[in-house]
């Protein structure tokens, strides 16, 4: 029995091969019949389309100028038409070639064939390991076993002096005591309780957060830019006391826990336990706080 993945290949027999010959034989003969017979007027429409092919340059060579210069009716010799295309034939010839070894190069290197089959010596331990982003390169490795975990100092929360939270100057005057790390926190808890009607900031303070969190990292007393200060701060202003398009009862929500909560650091927690009670936390985004203040991702994380 043939397995299915087995296809048994065709042979072509003698007869066909000689079939073949034949016919393509005739079919030369015919063509060349009806070139002896038709040239004066097939041999302007050769010349045109060759003019036409070269841009006209065709008239500046031997050929060239024989076929135009012929006069109207009167018949081509017999082997014009096939000299004539022989430098034709060849750059044709060149370029399917090139256009060949083209395709056989990126087939042999980008198709998934060749991505995916096992080379003939395997895989060896450095073939495999160089594939791999070193550790070192996407999380803070310890000096040592004894190396202690970042605490930040509380942060008071001084919008429990505003009396109301809408009020714009009075709360982006309170904005420049707060870390950089809580303002970009406290901006996705409320974000995910009264989300704002402008989706790009969400994605725009993750992506100030981490790379503050990066220099963080790589040095702990490295000044962030003023462009990541200005992105997280000016969201969290626009999360706390922009009203279009948000729920207010929402609103008043994450307002009643920042004039309450003692601390920021607590007051980001309690949001994020109304929203992940509320629609869920998406706690990928608190990753970045894993390098500045992991007491504050652990307990965002708990809930």
């Amino acid at each position: 029995m043939t397995a299915l993945h087995q296809r048994t290949e065709e042979s072509i027999s003698a007869v066909r091969i000689i079939v073949l010959a034949v016919v393509a034989f005739a079919t030369l003969c015919v063509l060349s019949l009806v070139w002896w017979t038709f040239s004066p007027v097939l041999g302007q429409v050769y010349a045109a389309l060759r003019l036409a092919e070269t841009l006209t340059l065709w008239r500046y060579t031997g050929w060239g100028r024989y076929f135009i210069g012929m006069p109207v009716g009167q018949p081509f010799a017999f082997v014009s038409i096939y000299q004539s295309s022989a430098p034709f034939g060849l750059v044709a010839a060149l370029l399917t070639a090139l256009i060949g070894f083209l395709a056989w190069r990126k087939r042999s290197r980008s198709h998934i064939d060749a991505l995916i089959t096992l080379p003939p010596r395997g895989f060896g331990q450095n073939a495999i390991t160089s594939q791999f982003v070193p550790a070192g390169r996407l999380v803070r490795l310890p000096a040592s076993a004894e190396d202690e975990v970042p605490v930040q100092p509380p942060c008071p929360n001084r919008f429990t002096e505003i009396r109301d939270l809408l009020d714009v100057p009075a709360v982006e005057r309170m904005l420049e005591d707060i870390p950089w790390h809580l303002a970009a926190a406290l901006f996705l808890t409320i974000d995910a309780i009264a989300p704002l009607a402008d989706r790009k900031a969400r994605a725009a303070v993750l992506k100030a957060a981490r790379g503050a969190a990066d220099r963080q990292v790589a040095d702990a007393q490295a000044r962030l830019p003023d462009t990541l200060v200005q992105t997280l701060y000016g969201y969290l202003l626009q999360a706390i006391t922009d009203q279009k398009g948000r729920g207010i009862a929402e609103l008043r929500q994450v307002h009643q826990v920042l004039k309450t909560r003692e601390h920021l650091a607590s007051a980001t927690s309690a949001l994020a336990d109304i929203a992940q009670k509320a629609h869920g936390l998406h706690f990928p985004d608190y990753a970045w706080l894993r390098h500045v203040d992991p007491r504050l991702q652990s307990e965002i994380r708990t809930y």
